[in-house]
């Protein structure tokens, strides 16, 4: 039987826009729901947790007892993932430094987005959002994985671009993997900024200043996200879309408001990419079933990323057909450490 390699991994915020929505909706529900699905095919996941949230909550949670609950309720989440296996590593979203909480809906307005970047913040301040991240991670996990090893990341907005300003960071704190390329994607906007269009080696490489330019004795690997081409939506798929978002089955989990980008042409004049889009458990409806099957029957690699608070009851629905699919046609397997070594380089 031949082998494939599903590697689920996992933005875990909130929406990061005009109305945060809510940690039991947007964090722990929509995990809750997703987990016995992977579970059953005795999947790993990875989390990407934005600890930029966690320590405005920590900072908080001294005269706050909602926002001392939140932390708490989530830890605790964070504590059973570890122990079940699945694996939990830092996501950064330097706006928060920006962000205006109100206390009477107890919500966050993150429409601020002058700080979006790491490049927005000095030096200091990476330091402390870097070594507070990685510190809050541990001690959070402390109870059920003392030795646990930070080592992974995942840029916010996957701003990773220029990476000497995370070089210095990865070193220090111990990351050596990044998890934030998107095969064959750019976006320039008010906030966010990336170009990930240059021809790429393979889904797994080594670098050392440049996420795009590898370099086989780098000491960082990249993991990278894979991307389809995008479906012409068409008529049907226009009305399947309408119809989801009307049902509660085909309705996002999360109950905030997400950031909107303004799209501006990049240092070169090109705006950024509109014909592909990321491996998504919420972009996997029944339009794109197919796609997703024939993606995984061509390629023993594929990296989802998704963010389990736009995930649907629909989506969970195509998810688990297209898992008993593959579990009927292939060995499946998704543990970040079986496919990046750390010592003797990466490969699929």
């Amino acid at each position: 039987m031949e082998h494939r390699h599903l590697l689920f991994t996992f933005d875990h915020e909130l929406f990061l826009g005009r109305r945060s929505g809510t940690v039991e909706r947007c964090m722990i529900r929509p995990v809750d729901r997703v987990l016995p699905v992977l579970e059953r095919h005795r999947l790993a996941m990875t989390f990407f947790v934005d600890t930029t949230f966690l320590l405005e909550l920590e900072r908080r949670s001294v005269t706050n007892v909602r926002c001392r609950a939140d932390l708490d309720r989530i830890a605790r989440q964070l504590r059973e993932l570890v122990e079940r296996g699945h694996h939990v590593y830092p996501h950064i979203h330097p706006h928060w430094y920006d962000a205006r909480y109100d206390e009477a809906c107890h919500e966050w307005d993150l429409q601020e987005l002058g700080r979006y970047r790491l490049s927005a913040l000095d030096e200091p301040s990476r330091v402390a959002v870097f070594d507070g991240s990685v510190d809050l991670l541990r001690r959070i996990l402390a109870p059920v994985a003392p030795a646990y090893r930070v080592s992974a990341y995942r840029a916010g907005g996957w701003c990773i671009q220029p990476f000497a300003d995370f070089r210095p960071h990865f070193l220090r704190c111990g990351i050596d993997r990044d998890m934030s390329v998107m095969a064959g994607m750019r976006r320039h906007s008010n906030a966010v900024d990336y170009d990930f269009t240059a021809p790429l080696p393979g889904p797994v490489y080594r670098f050392s200043t440049d996420v795009m330019r590898p370099e086989p004795d780098g000491p960082f690997t990249e993991v990278v996200i894979t991307s389809i081409p995008k479906r012409p939506r068409g008529l049907v798929g226009a009305l399947v879309d309408k119809v989801l978002w009307r049902v509660p089955y085909g309705r996002q989990m999360g109950d905030g408001q997400g950031v909107a980008f303004v799209d501006v042409p990049g240092p070169d004049g090109s705006m950024g990419t509109v014909d592909r889009e990321m491996v998504s458990i919420e972009l996997l409806t029944v339009m794109r079933y197919r796609a997703y099957a024939r993606l995984i029957d061509r390629t023993p690699f594929v990296q989802f990323i998704s963010h389990p608070k736009m995930i649907t009851r629909h989506n969970l629905h195509m998810l688990e057909r297209l898992l008993d699919r593959c579990a009927a046609r292939y060995r499946l397997s998704s543990d970040i450490e079986a496919l990046v070594p750390r010592r003797s380089g990466a490969t699929v």
